[in-house]
């Protein structure tokens, strides 16, 4: 029977299914974009964004360099002079996307919010259904942003629960949000909240619409620190067109896009599979669970200030074993100490196929720079296990990441 990783995942985790990506070719661009571009092949090139089909992407370098659809990674834009912003009210879908938008009010089980990168300044509406959670005003130091985080993330389901600014929590049934008021309802009363003193919501994740990922998508990272899921981008005239399960037709500017990932085809995340089984081997007590699309504490996934849409966050000492599907050609990822660690951490992390260690790093601690398994072959493999192990440490801040862990499958008809 197959292990089972946790599947609500809200902030950076795990996306819907979607219809075929269809890129559709601007009739031009006014704005010169530079982008990076990233194959499945591995190979990275540079260049002004000529034009995007639905088959095929065209950027200017030394000469005109053309790419099919399917041999796409990621394309980022150049985006240096970009200051980091501040945290922010969000709103946190079902299907791992969070978009960086202040939730106006519910009414008859929809949520308006209002997304200031929008081209246009019309409120954003969705089903409630599809909301994991809201944050109204994120806490002012990192460990406090850090812990509401795995709090909206973890708590028991069965009830939805309002997070007060002084950290009192309310638990019951979520009816109404307006300007002044939060209304929950609670043993069969109607209690009101001062809004001002509410700082998140999260929704009973029992209710919520939850599809895990497959097939063909393109996850796309804002400069607002959104991450949305779509299945169609129409480009020209510096503006994007975009279309989502949940936000349904999207108007945004070229500009607010820094990368677009390409999953599907060949290119299939490893928190796609479900894995066969999971081994963890604590060393003094604690329970660790490994985590799609996230680290060991359900934050997103950085390595050295850089944050990855797809992965999976480990804890030592902690084997993951999935079963192959025979297409499979390799496997590639990047692994180290998540960020949250700040510096401290010891881990040797490995790949093994059938039992057959194939790759293994030196021993990592959270100053060590990142590094890449390479490709590593599956041809002919029946079990992929991926591990962490303790370092000199213990298992002390053990944040193990693998960061765009990814499966290379064969081409089709090969």
């Amino acid at each position: 029977m197959a292990a089972s990783i946790p599947q609500w995942r809200v902030h950076f985790g795990s996306t819907l299914v979607f219809a075929a990506l269809i890129l559709c070719a601007p009739p031009s661009l006014v704005a010169v974009e530079m982008v990076t571009v990233n194959t499945v092949s591995g190979e990275q090139s540079i260049g002004s964004l000529k034009s995007w089909t639905a088959d095929r992407l065209v950027i200017a370098s030394t000469e005109d360099r053309v790419f099919s659809q399917s041999e796409l990674q990621s394309v980022a834009f150049d985006r240096s002079n970009l200051k980091a912003g501040q945290y922010g009210p969000s709103v946190w879908l079902t299907n791992g996307d969070r978009i960086s938008a202040r939730s106006v009010s519910v009414e008859n089980d929809r949520l308006s919010m209002a997304w200031q990168i929008r081209s246009d300044s019309e409120l954003s509406s969705i089903p409630l259904e599809d909301v994991a959670a809201m944050v109204f005003e994120w806490p002012q130091t990192l460990p406090e942003r850090l812990r509401l985080i795995t709090d909206l993330e973890t708590l028991p389901p069965g009830s939805d629960v309002i997070m007060l600014s002084n950290g009192d929590r309310s638990l019951g049934e979520f009816q109404r949000l307006n300007a002044a008021f939060v209304e929950l309802g609670v043993g069969g009363k109607t209690v009101k909240l001062d809004r001002s003193r509410v700082r998140a919501i999260r929704l009973d994740p029992e209710l919520a619409t939850v599809t895990r990922p497959s097939g063909r998508r393109t996850v796309l990272s804002l400069i607002d620190g959104s991450q949305i899921t779509v299945s169609d981008i129409e480009i020209g005239n510096d503006l994007a067109q975009l279309k989502s399960t949940h936000l349904g037709n999207v108007s945004l500017p070229v500009a607010s896009l820094t990368a677009c990932h390409m999953f599907g085809d060949r290119l299939i995340p490893i928190s796609d599979y479900e894995p066969l089984e999971i081994k963890f081997t604590p060393y003094l007590s604690r329970l660790w669970e490994p985590i799609r699309n996230a680290n060991a504490l359900h934050g997103p996934l950085t390595l050295q200030g850089m944050e990855f849409v797809t992965g999976l966050g480990m804890h030592s000492r902690m084997s993951v074993t999935y079963e192959l599907r025979g297409n499979e050609r390799e496997f590639r990822a990047l692994v180290g100490i998540d960020d949250v660690a700040n510096g401290m951490g010891s881990v040797t992390f490995a790949v093994e196929l059938d039992g057959r260690r194939l790759w293994s790093s030196p021993e990592m601690t959270g100053k060590s720079s990142a590094k890449s398994t390479g490709p590593v072959s599956l041809q002919g493999g029946q079990k992929l296990t991926l591990i962490a192990e303790f370092g000199e440490f213990a298992d002390v801040s053990d944040y193990a990441n693998w960061c765009d862990a990814l499966l290379i499958l064969e081409p089709a008809g090969e």
